[in-house]
């Protein structure tokens, strides 16, 4: 099944006013800027894939219509706001933003987020943070799928970080991860498209290896060996635990569930010029790059990378030639939008920009 390329800018507006139907229209840029940002960046299970399965959620009253944030603890450097059960990425956006507006005051801050759901890619709050002179952090919990290490039944989902360091240029470094070997959106899309997953993804209901997604789907995730193990665990007790949401075996399947997930993120800002000047920084964090990527690479391998890099040449690839989505993907999206009733004009100009199959 060919790849279109469709154009990030009529994407966006599509999904948007898809999106808009349903919600206020802040909120629905919000969200739709961040399923485009994760296919930008070459993350597909997270990108535009999910918004009907999102919508379904509000359709089915697991996920609120209006993201009611209320702070419900404020100290100064640190804050706690109730998501009551809206949109994660409007959740989030806010929480990052309330720690970078803390972070000009306080040096540093962390600002935790309850009773939330899904947010999307880590890496587009933790950028928030480093394109304003930052070190950006965030944590969140997931649905119950992953097994802990050497473990038969899961007791926790395959929790992510991010963490962005700013550059002098408009590369910013970016660890973003999550605990298992592979995102369950990845099998997904394998069994949407009838492909075998590697073993070492997921195991069978009864524990057993598996290359079949649909019996992955499921079955279980597998964590990133004994420390992603651990790692997971750490952030589920970070953003989970600590923010009084659901954590471990108590968080509802993300889609297949029929309860709210009351989720939990946790964000951390920290200014680099409380440290040392910024310009002497991006200078001592050239070095570490250059030593980084000039050192001999193994047999195999083309070249060693920093954190991100790889994923900021896919932005860049994609902003100039447009992103590759799954021709169902592109059908689905315009059969949601026929459904809402959105404008034919934002179908019309999404079809008239797409560059053929690849």
């Amino acid at each position: 099944m060919g790849n279109m390329l469709v154009e990030q800018q009529p994407l966006q507006a599509l999904c948007t006013e898809i999106l808009a139907k349903r919600l206020e229209r802040s909120e629905a840029e919000i969200i739709a800027d961040s399923l485009v940002f994760s296919d930008l960046y070459g993350v597909h299970s997270h990108g535009v894939t999910k918004l009907k399965a999102s919508l379904d959620r509000l359709d089915n009253k697991l996920i609120e219509n209006k993201t009611d944030l209320q702070i419900e603890r404020d100290n100064n450097a640190v804050a706690l706001l109730n998501a009551n059960n809206g949109w994660g990425q409007v959740a989030s956006v806010r929480a990052m933003d309330l720690c970078i507006e803390k972070s000009k005051t306080f040096n540093a801050s962390i600002v935790g987020v309850k009773n939330s759901n899904h947010f999307g890619i880590g890496r587009y709050y933790t950028m928030k943070a480093a394109k304003e002179g930052m070190i950006g952090f965030a944590f969140t919990n997931a649905s119950n799928y992953m097994v802990p290490f050497g473990a038969k039944t899961p007791s926790m989902g395959a929790n992510a970080l991010s963490i962005s360091v700013p550059t002098k240029n408009d590369y910013i470094i970016t660890l973003d991860m999550s605990t298992s070997n592979v995102a369950r959106g990845k099998i997904a899309i394998a069994a949407r498209d009838g492909k075998s997953i590697p073993e070492g993804w997921a195991i069978t209901v009864d524990g057993k290896n598996t290359t079949d997604p649909e019996e992955a789907m499921r079955g279980y995730l597998l964590p990133l060996g004994a420390k992603g193990s651990g790692l997971a665990i750490m952030l589920d007790i970070l953003s989970g635990v600590l923010t009084g949401s659901n954590f471990g075996a108590n968080i509802p399947s993300q889609f297949e569930g029929n309860e709210p997930q009351n989720l939990g993120h946790l964000f951390v800002a920290m200014k680099i010029e409380s440290f040392m000047d910024i310009n002497k920084f991006y200078d001592r964090v050239e070095v570490k790059i250059d030593e980084t990527i000039s050192t001999e690479p193994l047999k195999g391998f083309d070249r060693v990378y920093m954190p991100g890099e790889q994923s900021y040449e896919t932005y860049q690839k994609y902003s100039q030639q447009g992103i590759p989505l799954q021709k169902v993907v592109v059908e689905e999206l315009i059969t949601l939008a026929k459904s809402y009733e959105v404008d034919t004009i934002f179908i019309e100009e999404l079809l008239s920009t797409i560059g053929g199959e690849i």
